[in-house]
């Protein structure tokens, strides 16, 4: 008799409620979270054709820019073709030294040294506890 009064009581209802629920509360949160991670990567994606653009005009500002240059040097009277030149060795000498002041700051190695020589000495510890 008490046991059935135990059963059909309102907090051992509820709890047989709540955990029937549970499985439509999660699909809902995983829609919900779906739905959210879909939103963030349009955003993404729109956001990431807007930099591609912008980065596009910068480069064709940049070169218009070069060009004048190549002009403004060759209204001094120097020959167009010798002012093209000076421009691409300033530029070159520019991202020749852009370039080895990237490589100086890249560390040593890129590979994982310490993960690779934890994993070789795994193998070696599994190959003696095998013989």
């Amino acid at each position: 008799m008490q046991l059935d009064g135990i059963r059909n009581s309102a907090l051992v209802r509820a709890i047989i409620d709540t955990l029937e629920a549970l499985p439509d509360l999660f699909r809902s949160e995983l829609r919900l979270a779906q739905a959210e991670i879909s939103e963030k990567i349009k955003g993404g994606i729109k956001a990431s054709v807007w930099l591609i653009t912008a980065a596009f005009l910068a480069l064709v500002c940049f070169l218009i820019l070069v060009e004048a240059l190549i002009f403004g040097i060759a209204s001094f009277g120097l020959a167009l073709h010798w002012s093209c030149l000076i421009v691409a060795a300033v530029i070159g000498g520019i991202a020749a030294g852009a370039f080895f002041a990237g490589r100086s700051a890249l560390p040593d190695p890129i590979l994982p040294v310490r993960s690779a020589r934890q994993v070789s000495e795994d193998v070696r510890t599994v190959k003696e506890q095998l013989s």
